[in-house]
């Protein structure tokens, strides 16, 4: 090395540990400073905070497996086995470039000298991947993993550096021929870099442990300020249906081309699609690559609800990964009942929902996808006591919690009807007359949300749970509303979903089967096969056990965490198992109850799911 150089480059370090910000020096970059890269000489690979599930993350849970779910702008991630669970996705980085990769990673609770952390260059056909993880007792380690046998790059290492209340980042770092590893903005570790397994870049949960991740980033990147993400331009837009006409009720097709205007390739292109309420998404392509010069066509298949009322269709679609030529959203533009090119719309094929072949939703029917979606009305039945008399003590919470869900439904959700009872409203007769209303009135399209809040019974010679209407004034049977009769009135309404959530005492008594929770992932195709097939779904506060009245700024726990949930959604669509997902943990941890959802066992459920639709002004 020159000298001139060696000085100006101790000069730099001893810039670099009084001013960390500025670690390009004249002209010289130090990669084992963190700052080394400001924002102008990063370009965004890939970008995940969490705020939706833009990348199609594996949300739900599997009884006695994983869970994983969206929390406030994280991801909360749990493994209840004895093994790590671990999550990824594919991002192309070209090895051959300088590249960062961060994770930003706190550990909720579980064992604390097992590890959890970063994973990268992993292969998604074999156990092949490296690690960069920490634990609860300060420790680190770096290694790779190879089909069973970790070789250790740092075996496990106490420090100082790591967060066991608050979030810990992992950087890597590849400048050259050479990592760098950083934890929490502290360089820890440098070895020569090794060519990845594969694209895989993801996380790890430690056994029987659960973790919170804010974000995970990949850059690429660069000396020149001025590098930007190749450019795509949109083309040859058009619409087609069966029917030569874009009207509501049909199954309509959009066609595009997607261009690489670039003389670079485009490795991690995301098309992210906006659909006005009512539009269903049947088919779409979200993720591709295109070498420079490249161009690929694009097939959207969406479905447009009978009675909507809208002159005008407009889809917007924003990107990632890669520059929109000529704008940040394009927006697909076509009058409703117009004549357009007539085309043969294929029947939506069967996709899958899970990984593997361990698939709950095996035997019920549900493996189908549907060929055409006609979204009914939304109707609401919800039912809150309080003012009891004789054997039955008054509730606090009940009417408030009630009132609170019809507020809900009605204010940001597609509720076209939300009748109540509240208590001495709430008399047996009423409330079996609000069922044969229902009967009357609900047809096979529609949709059904009951809501009850309110004493529930338990009689264990007949083993047999009850509702407690309001003129109930003994424990005697012949008083109370059993969960046989429920479960035979929701076999007699017609609706094509029909979603029961109990806030009692003995609610899970409903079910008497197997319970079965369905994972959830928030996509289009999702929603559209699990809309397909009729549902009689069940959530409770508790199993055969005594529920909490008193809970949270004036409501039960189950129904403060059900409102909290109801109320931050974001998504346009939010189905049952989401909303359970939602609510489960933080009802466990806060009561001596444990939530159920299932499916209502002999009242005609065949797989589907209750959908919730939010507003579009919410």
């Amino acid at each position: 090395m020159r000298l001139d150089r060696l000085v100006r480059l101790l000069g730099c370090f001893v810039a670099g540990s009084l001013i960390s910000s500025n670690a390009f020096c004249q002209g010289i970059t130090i990669p084992e400073i963190y700052n080394a890269y400001p924002a102008k000489n990063r370009v965004t690979l890939f970008d995940e905070e969490f705020t939706n599930n833009k990348n199609s993350w594996y949300l739900g849970i599997k009884e006695n497996v994983w869970f994983q779910n969206l929390q406030e702008g994280t991801l909360f991630f749990q493994s209840y086995e004895d093994v790590p669970k671990e999550d990824f996705k594919e991002v192309f980085i070209d090895q051959s470039k300088d590249f960062e990769i961060e994770l930003k990673i706190r550990l909720d609770k579980g064992i604390q000298n097992k590890f959890n952390g970063l994973q990268w260059g992993k292969s998604s056909v074999e156990n092949k991947q490296f690690d960069f993880f920490f634990n609860g007792q300060g420790q680190f380690t770096i290694d790779k993993f190879v089909n069973g046998t970790f070789t250790d790059f740092v075996p496990t290492k106490s420090t100082k550096l790591i967060n066991n209340y608050t979030y810990n980042t992992l950087t890597v770092r590849k400048v050259g021929a050479k990592y760098y590893f950083f934890l929490n903005q502290q360089l820890v570790h440098t070895m020569p870099f090794e060519p990845f397994f594969g694209n895989g870049i993801g996380f790890q949960v430690a056994e029987k442990s659960s973790v919170q991740i804010d974000y995970l980033k990949v850059w690429k990147l660069t000396s020149d300020s001025n590098v930007q993400l190749p450019s795509i331009e949109i083309k040859n837009e058009n619409f087609t249906s069966k029917s030569g006409t874009i009207a509501p009720g049909e199954s309509v097709k959009l066609n595009f081309s997607v261009l690489n205007k670039s003389k670079e390739d485009a490795n991690n292109i995301k098309l992210i699609y906006g659909l006005p309420a009512n539009v269903l998404l049947l088919e779409s392509q979200t993720n591709m690559q295109l070498k420079a010069g490249e161009q690929k066509d694009i097939e959207l298949l969406f479905y447009i609800n009978k009675g909507v009322e809208l002159t005008e269709l407009t889809l917007k679609m924003k990107v990632e990964g890669v520059q929109l030529d000529g704008d940040s959203v394009k927006s697909f533009t076509a009058s409703l009942n117009k004549p357009v090119q007539i085309a043969e719309v294929q029947n939506v094929e069967d996709y899958s929902l899970y990984r593997g072949s361990n698939d709950p939703l095996k035997g019920l029917k549900a493996s189908k996808a549907i060929q055409e979606v006609s979204v009914g009305r939304y109707f609401a039945l919800i039912i809150g006591i309080d003012s009891y008399t004789g054997d039955w003590k008054p509730l606090r919470n009940a009417v408030n919690d009630a009132k609170a869900v019809a507020e809900q439904l009605s204010n940001r959700y597609e509720f076209q009807s939300v009748r109540t009872l509240y208590n001495e409203q709430a008399t047996r007769t009423n409330i079996l007359k609000e069922y044969e209303w229902l009967m009357a009135n609900v047809r096979e399209n529609d949709n059904l949300l009951i809501f009850y809040s309110g004493h529930g019974d338990y009689n264990e010679t007949i083993q047999k749970g009850f509702w407690v209407p309001v003129d109930a004034t003994s424990s005697s049977i012949s008083g109370l509303i059993s969960n046989t009769d429920i479960q035979a009135f929701l076999s007699g309404i017609k609706s094509k979903h029909t979603f029961l959530i109990a806030d009692a005492c003995f609610s899970g008594d409903i079910f008497r089967g197997k319970t079965l929770t369905i994972p959830y992932e928030n996509s289009f195709k999702y929603y559209n096969q699990i809309y397909s097939k009729p549902s009689r779904t069940a959530l409770t506060s508790g199993g055969v056990e005594p529920v909490m009245d008193g809970g949270k700024d004036g409501h039960s726990v189950f129904t403060y965490y059900l409102l909290k949930s109801l109320t931050t959604n974001q998504n346009q669509f939010f189905d049952a198992s989401q909303l359970f997902n939602d609510l489960k943990i933080a009802v466990v941890n806060n009561s001596n109850q444990t939530p159920m959802f299932s499916p209502i066992v002999n009242t005609g459920d065949e797989g589907g799911q209750f959908i919730f639709i939010r507003k579009q002004n919410q």
